[in-house]
């Protein structure tokens, strides 16, 4: 039983070590890859959707001065 057995020598740990290593570099390159084609997405809708925030916020804002003007106007003409 035991001679059908491979031994762990120190040339096989260094051959598993080195093939654990080059296939953590390959997941590791492909983790890279996809994070950053996931933060690109994410920045470009993270801008559209500050580009409607703003278009909003100006919206609002137009409508708020022009009721304070309103006001204003009438509060000292009527």
């Amino acid at each position: 039983m035991e001679s059908s057995r491979q031994t762990w020598s120190d040339a096989r740990m260094d051959e598993f070590a080195q093939r654990t290593e080059e296939n953590f570099r390959e997941v590791r390159t492909e983790i890279r890859s996809e994070t950053q084609g996931l933060r690109t997405e994410m920045n470009e809708r993270f801008a559209l959707l500050e580009a409607k925030l703003d278009r909003r916020f100006d919206t609002l804002f137009g409508a708020l001065a022009t009721g304070f003007i309103a006001a204003v106007v009438q509060h000292f003409i009527g």
